[in-house]
C-alpha cells in the first residue's frame, strides 16, 4: 500500500479546447485518482507548460517550500513543464526539499544522483523542443493562411465554404428571414440606437433569449462583449483580420468573400463603438481610465478613492511605484495626483483646440502619407529590383502589411474628420463643460484624447494632455 499522505498530483493541458473537446484534463485527473490521490491532493492548470505563472503549478511549489511534500506525481514530464530554464528553477526547489518526481507512465527522477540530474535535463530539453516545434508549425500555418487569405471560421451571417465563407442564405429559425437578413437587422438596430445592451434586448425580445445551434456562427451573440466583437469583425464587410487580439501583429486585409454590409457601415459602427469604451461600468467614476500615464516610467496610472468624513477624494497613482506583493518596484514617483486636476487639464486642451476649429484656424493635414508607408513602399521597390525569387515571400508579406497600413490610414482620416465635427459642436455650445456628465466625459475623452501625462516637480503636480488630432 502506497503512503501518499505527503504526496501531491499535478497535471495540465495547454488550451481550453483540449479540456472541453479532448477531455485530456479529466483523463489525467482520473488517472491520478486511480494512483491513490484524493481530489484535494491534485492541482491542475489549463495553460502552456512554458509559463511560470501557472496557478496550480505555483501552488505545488509553494507546498514544496513549506516542507509538506515528499512526492509529486505527474502523468509525464512535459505535463509538469516544457521550459528548460523553468525546470532548473523547479529542480532546485525539489532537490533542496528532498522531493521525488514520479511519473504515472513509470519511473521517477532521483535528483540527488548525477544520472538523475542528467536525465531530467534531457527530458526538459526534449519537452522544450516539442514546444518550439509546435509553436513553429503554428506560426507557419498562420503565415500560410495569411498569404492565401484563408478564413479560419465563420461568424453569424456566414457559413464556411472551403477555406472561405459565404453569406448564409438559409432560413433563420421558423421565420421568413434568412441568417443574412437577421445579421443585417442586428447591424441596423445597433446603428439606429447606438447602444449595445439596448440592441441585444430588442433582438432577444423578437427572436428569443436562448441561442440557437451548437456553434457560435449559428446565432447572434446574446452578451454585450460578444456582440461587440461580432460588430467589430471585418468579415462583415468583406475583409479579414489576422491576430485580432494582438495589437502589434493585428492585420486587416481585403478578402475575396462577399460581405453582408458595406465598408462605410462598418466604419460607422467603429465610430459609434469608439464612444463606448470596453468595461464601461468601471469608467463612470474615472473618465480618463487608461489615458493617464506616469511621466517617469510611462505606466498607466491607477485610480484610488478615499472616503473622509463622508466625502470621496479621487487620486491617481503610478502602479510601478506601488507594486503588488512579489512584484518589483519600477518607479519612484509615489505622488498621489488629483483626478479632478487631470480632468480639468484634458478639458482645457479640448477647449483650446475646439476654439481654433470653430474660428476656422488651420488644423493638421490628416491626408499626409505616413512615413511608415513611404518607407515600406521603398523597401518593396528595392526587393523587386533585385529580381531574386528567394525574396518573393518577403515581398508578399510586406505588400500585405502595406495594404493594411493604407487601409488603417484611410480609417484614421475618417476618424479625424469625425473628431473635428465633435469638437466643432462642442465649441458652438455655450456652457457645455459646466453641465456635461461623467459618462459623457468618458465618451468624449476616449474619442479625442490620446493621453494625459502626469508629472511632479518640487512637489508641484502638472498634467499635459495630448489630443488625437
Amino acid at each position: 500500500m502506497r503512503d501518499l499522505s505527503r504526496a501531491l498530483g499535478y497535471c495540465r493541458v495547454s488550451t481550453q479546447r483540449q479540456h472541453t473537446e479532448g477531455h485530456g484534463l479529466e483523463r489525467y485527473i482520473e488517472r491520478l485518482k486511480q494512483y491513490g490521490l484524493t481530489e484535494e491532493q491534485i492541482h491542475w492548470d489549463i495553460e502552456s507548460g512554458a509559463s511560470e505563472k501557472r496557478q496550480g503549478y505555483n501552488q505545488v511549489l509553494e507546498l514544496v517550500r513549506s516542507g509538506q511534500v515528499d512526492k509529486i506525481i505527474v502523468p509525464c514530464f512535459d505535463r509538469f513543464t516544457r521550459s528548460a530554464l523553468g525546470w532548473e528553477v523547479a529542480r532546485e526547489e525539489l532537490q533542496k526539499f528532498g522531493v521525488e518526481l514520479i511519473f504515472l507512465d513509470g519511473g521517477s527522477l532521483d535528483l540527488d544522483t548525477p544520472e538523475g540530474l542528467f536525465t531530467s535535463r534531457i527530458l526538459a530539453a526534449m519537452s522544450a523542443q516539442v514546444r518550439d516545434k509546435n509553436r513553429y508549425n503554428a506560426i507557419q500555418g498562420h503565415r500560410y493562411f495569411q498569404e492565401q487569405r484563408k478564413i479560419y471560421q465563420a461568424i453569424f451571417g456566414f457559413i464556411k465554404n472551403g477555406d472561405s465563407v459565404i453569406p448564409n442564405t438559409k432560413q433563420y429559425r421558423n421565420t421568413d428571414k434568412t441568417y443574412v437578413d437577421v445579421a443585417r437587422e442586428c447591424v441596423e438596430m445597433f446603428i439606429e440606437s447606438g447602444e449595445l445592451s439596448q440592441t441585444i434586448r430588442r433582438l432577444t425580445e423578437k427572436y428569443g433569449l436562448e441561442r440557437f445551434g451548437k456553434y457560435k456562427f449559428e446565432d447572434f451573440p446574446r452578451d454585450v462583449s460578444s456582440f461587440r466583437r461580432w460588430l467589430e469583425n471585418p468579415l462583415l464587410c468583406g475583409m479579414i483580420c489576422y491576430y485580432p487580439f494582438d495589437s502589434q501583429k493585428k492585420l486587416i486585409l481585403q478578402s475575396n468573400h462577399e460581405g453582408i454590409i458595406s465598408i462605410a457601415q462598418h466604419q460607422h459602427i467603429a465610430q459609434i463603438l469608439s464612444t463606448h469604451p470596453r468595461g464601461r461600468r468601471r469608467y463612470i467614476t474615472n473618465p480618463l481610465v487608461g489615458l493617464c500615464k506616469c511621466a517617469k516610467c510611462g505606466a498607466t496610472m491607477e485610480k484610488r478613492s478615499t472616503k473622509i468624513k463622508g466625502k470621496t477624494y479621487e487620486h491617481l497613482k503610478c502602479p510601478g511605484a506601488y507594486p503588488k506583493p512579489r512584484q518589483v518596484k519600477k518607479c519612484d514617483v509615489r505622488t498621489y495626483f488629483r483626478l479632478e486636476n487631470a480632468i480639468d487639464a484634458a478639458i482645457q486642451a479640448l477647449k483650446t483646440k475646439a476654439e481654433s476649429i470653430a474660428n476656422n484656424m488651420p488644423v493638421e493635414n490628416t491626408e499626409v502619407v505616413p512615413a511608415e508607408i513611404l518607407e515600406l513602399q521603398q523597401q518593396i521597390l528595392k526587393l523587386k529590383q533585385l529580381n531574386d525569387p528567394d525574396f518573393d515571400s518577403t515581398i508578399t508579406i510586406k505588400e500585405q502589411k502595406l495594404e493594411n497600413l493604407i487601409k488603417t490610414s484611410e480609417l484614421n482620416v475618417v476618424a479625424d474628420a469625425s473628431r473635428t465635427e465633435v469638437l466643432r459642436g462642442i465649441a458652438m455650445i455655450q456652457g457645455f463643460w459646466e453641465v456635461v456628465t461623467r459618462e459623457e466625459l468618458t465618451a468624449i475623452f476616449h474619442e479625442l484624447v490620446e493621453e494625459v501625462v502626469c508629472s511632479v516637480a518640487d512637489r508641484s503636480q502638472s498634467f499635459a494632455a495630448r489630443l488625437k488630432i
